[in-house]
């Protein structure tokens, strides 16, 4: 019974506030101008402050983001691919593919005969 009257009381205050916005739009349009304009000056101000002042300040953030570098450079550093593309022509197409790297060896063994049950 709980859960409904929350429910119910959620569902009315968005209501209103969507019947609000719309009244306000209709009877001043460019306020919905001004305030997206304004809201995005304060987040911006907001993130300005956050980014320069508070988080460089922060000890933690400063040996968290020279760990980030670091970890980013040797990243690349592994990860880099030389740009080794063999070209294509009519003769390479004839050849046959060099053999991998990967020194597998097949080993001969019983592959042909099925093991006498009656024996074993």
């Amino acid at each position: 019974m709980n859960n409904k009257v929350g429910h119910l009381l959620f569902v009315g205050l968005v209501s209103f506030a969507i019947i609000g916005l719309l009244i306000r739009i209709i009877t001043d349009p460019t306020w919905i101008i001004r305030f997206i304009l304004i809201s995005a000056v304060m987040i911006g101000i907001f993130y300005f402050i956050m980014t320069k002042f508070v988080l460089k300040s922060s000890p933690t953030f400063n040996k968290e983001q020279m760990a980030f570098k670091k970890a980013a450079k040797l990243s690349k550093r592994k990860y880099k691919k030389s740009p080794k593309q063999p070209t294509y022509n009519k003769k390479n197409a004839i050849r046959k593919r060099t053999a991998s790297s990967t020194h597998l060896t097949v080993i001969e063994g019983k592959k042909g005969k099925k093991k006498n049950r009656a024996l074993h």
